[in-house]
């Protein structure tokens, strides 16, 4: 036993070592002019089989700051040094007495922020705590059930902040552990931004010792859809877009399990948003980069050869393990972790050489 985990780690360490090795592909630029629009994945991914190794391909340049800020107009070059692929870059600079670097637009991001950033400033995983002690909508000062920018409506609640952003938020899906059925969180869909005005606290009754509770009028300051009663406030922290994410392989296995995606559809593709069953406390962490899978087809292996899922209930139940055949697993795609909840990520596809479906594996990348 001692020889075998002995033999698996070596494995394991050999594996590492291949994954960070830069390969270049057969058919890359000798130089590319950045485009606005670009991102660093997409011009690695010109460049390297393993776009997520970008951070070694870039080489330092003396006019430039920070050797990982790309910017449009930027001439990168490839070569070699000391055996080792580099990309060179060349700002853009402007022919004058004294040549200098011209002022340009914001470095490149790492990913399309545009596909991301409702996802990265107010689109949440809670808990059913959090919701419970929420305050909520209770209506609208004409007795209308669903509400719109244009009228005065309230929520009650405890602790609501004269003047704070809220987010209104309703209850979408709920997730749980596809194995072990733990509870993994709620969804809270953004529905509008309001603001809290003129807070009022009030009591249940005239008695003296009755409890009290604060009712709020609302202005919507941005409309996602209508606002429903018995919708959820939730405060709105300042949150900053990050743009600039630092690609990595994981340093362990990882082995989650696609369980939602953002358009709610069977097929999935390139620069569709992901929900993994795995988040913050099994390491996941915003720029790691993962592989789609789909697990292999079973096949029974009897009188009749024929995948299990058309096999009939009978035969499924009086197969052995001999009898049945698990095809490997087949790679389609790939995808970079960029916000993690504490049990849950959320992941962008970032190449898809088929589509991709719920419940198929993000794993390591090969």
């Amino acid at each position: 036993m001692k020889k075998i985990l002995l033999a698996l780690a070596a494995a394991a360490v050999a594996w590492l070592a291949f994954a960070d090795e830069l390969q270049l592909k057969n058919d890359f630029p000798k130089t590319y002019v950045v485009k606005k629009g670009d991102t660093l994945w997409d011009i690695s991914a010109k460049y390297l089989k393993n776009p997520w190794l970008w951070p070694k391909l870039w080489q330092s340049n003396e006019q430039v700051d920070n050797p990982h800020l790309i910017y449009p107009g930027d001439k990168l070059s490839l070569v070699i040094i000391d055996g080792v692929p580099q990309l060179v870059r060349k700002p853009m600079v402007k022919l004058s007495p004294t040549a200098r670097v011209i002022e340009k637009d914001k470095a490149i991001p790492t990913l399309p922020t545009n596909q991301i950033r409702t996802f990265l400033t107010h689109q949440q995983i809670v808990d059913d705590d959090l919701l419970k002690g929420a305050p909520r909508v209770t209506g609208g000062a004409d007795r209308t059930k669903r509400l719109t920018d244009s009228m005065e409506m309230y929520a009650k609640g405890d602790k609501i902040d004269e003047g704070r952003l809220y987010g209104v938020y309703r209850k979408g899906n709920s997730y749980v552990d596809p194995k072990t059925g733990e509870d993994l969180g709620t969804e809270a869909i953004l529905v509008s931004v309001v603001k809290a005005m003129d807070v009022r606290t009030l009591k249940v009754s005239d008695d003296e010792d009755a409890q009290s509770f604060q009712l709020a009028s609302l202005k919507v300051e941005q409309v996602e859809r209508e606002i429903s009663q018995g919708d959820y406030l939730l405060p709105l922290d300042d949150h900053s877009l990050p743009v600039y994410f630092q690609p990595h392989a994981p340093g362990a296995l990882v082995e989650a399990r696609i369980i939602d995606s953002s358009r709610k559809t069977r097929a999935l593709g390139k620069y569709d948003v992901v929900v993994l069953d795995k988040g913050a406390r099994d390491g996941i962490d915003p720029g790691m980069v993962l592989e789609a899978k789909r697990d292999g087809a079973k096949v029974l292996v009897k009188d009749k050869t024929e995948y299990e899922e058309d096999a009939s209930v009978f035969d499924r139940w009086f197969s052995s393990d001999e009898e049945t055949v698990t095809q490997p697993s087949e790679a389609i795609g790939q995808m970079m972790v960029f916000r993690t909840f504490d049990k849950l990520s959320l992941a962008l596809i970032l190449k898809a050489e088929k589509p991709i479906r719920e419940m198929d594996l993000a794993t390591n990348p090969e």
